[in-house]
């Protein structure tokens, strides 16, 4: 008996030691952050059945607002109907929408994002576009095919392809990011495709294209891809990449002339205004400019400040930040790190997530070199509960950030 009990314990711990669960990455730990600065919204609850909405262009067939499981919906009225609305979209933005997907003859809805030369061109049946979104039923399963642009070979580019992922019957929430430089989709609150993205130029339209894979007997209307809750955003803070937990940027004194050239780095800057706490004097301001860092992932899990920061990507990372050190140095700038405690479940939880987390991610960069640990004790000591820390590279110093304002660079 005693041999069969350590038998099922070692079987036990093979089974939480070797099994799925020890694959922990974006897919399980990305959450969706949706933009805060609302460009256009709909849900469709004021229009009535049978009408159409104010600002989208038909460029093909034709479609109503109609009520299906007690909630209302674009419901295109003929196969292959094609609706496009112009918006201006920034730099980072979020895409977000629910869709549903009949069974008989596969229902499927493309969605597209567009520049305005590919307006002007006018969109067809699979673009022009700088992305390109099907999510389609597949038999008895619903899935999904995702491609955005290639600048290097100007074209689209497969991204992520999965035919069975998704329940069928089911209102799927699906949402596309834009943000540092990438390209995100997450489906049902699941990160299934991540890309570096560069569109050729800002993109000014999206369009919806409601098709099927299949014919069947039954009229298209009855059969549809149906859409709803569509809602479109930027960013109010702009930052290296959406990973959360932690943000960092450069930060150089001044304007943003003559800045160095950096490895670890976006090209998008930032104008900024800090107030320093000067450890017993007056809160010293300074304004300057700002530069995203991308990060590989978000250091932390939900709720936690331990920083997770291990494998060849965050190796590369610091070794990317050290080749920096000296031209930031020579400009007289400084390493700005911010925490993020949005995980957090009240106002004083997130902001001790965030103090917390600024100081944690500070002593781990100490630890690979990026500062010196006995100079960060003197800002544990005198820490105000501050969410941001300012590394000074010249003398290795550090300040806590009593309030940070950032703004975009036009």
């Amino acid at each position: 008996m005693r041999y069969r009990l350590i038998c099922w314990m070692l079987l036990g711990w093979f089974v939480a030691g070797y099994g799925y669960a020890q694959i922990r990455g974006g897919a399980e730990t990305a959450r969706f952050e949706p933009g805060d600065r609302i460009l256009y919204q709909e849900d469709l609850s004021g229009t009535p059945i049978g009408e159409q909405v104010e600002g989208w262009e038909i460029l093909q067939g034709s479609y109503e607002v109609a009520e299906f499981q007690d909630r209302r919906w674009f419901r295109p009225l003929a196969y292959n109907t094609h609706i496009l609305r112009r918006v201006d979209f920034p730099q980072d933005f979020s895409v977000e929408f629910t869709v549903y997907l009949f069974e008989p003859g596969n229902a499927e809805l493309r969605v597209f994002l567009h520049t305005e030369e590919e307006v002007r061109r006018g969109p067809g049946p699979d673009g022009p576009a700088q992305i390109y979104l099907t999510v389609a039923r597949y038999g008895n399963r619903d899935g999904f095919w995702l491609r955005a642009w290639n600048p290097d070979n100007r074209r689209l580019q497969d991204v992520a392809r999965d035919e069975r992922r998704l329940q069928p019957d089911t209102v799927h929430h699906v949402s596309l990011q834009v943000r540092g430089g990438r390209l995100n989709l997450f489906i049902d609150g699941e990160r299934v495709a991540t890309t570096p993205f560069r569109p050729d130029a800002p993109l000014r339209a999206i369009s919806f294209r409601f098709l099927s894979r299949g014919g069947h007997e039954l009229p298209y209307k009855d059969r549809p891809a149906l859409l709803d809750a569509l809602r479109i955003a930027g960013y109010s803070r702009p930052v290296g990449r959406a990973t959360g937990g932690v943000f960092l940027y450069w930060m150089f004194p001044g304007g943003q002339e003559n800045l160095p050239q950096l490895q670890a780095a976006q090209n998008q800057t930032i104008s900024s205004s800090a107030a320093l706490d000067a450890l017993g004097g007056e809160p010293r301001t300074v304004e300057g400019t700002l530069v995203p860092i991308d990060l590989p992932a978000n250091p932390f899990a939900p709720g936690e400040v331990q920083v997770r920061a291990d494998g060849q990507a965050w190796q590369a990372f610091v070794r990317r930040l050290q080749a920096n050190l000296e031209a930031v140095r020579q400009a007289g700038g400084g390493l700005v790190i911010v925490g993020d405690g949005g995980d957090g479940r009240t106002e004083r939880e997130r902001r001790l997530l965030a103090n917390q987390r600024a100081l944690a991610f500070a002593a781990w960069l100490a630890q690979q070199g990026i500062g010196n640990p006995q100079n960060l004790l003197s800002i544990v000591a005198e820490n105000g509960g501050y969410e941001s820390i300012l590394f000074v590279v010249d003398n290795g110093g550090y300040r806590g950030i009593m309030s940070l304002r950032m703004e975009p660079r036009r």
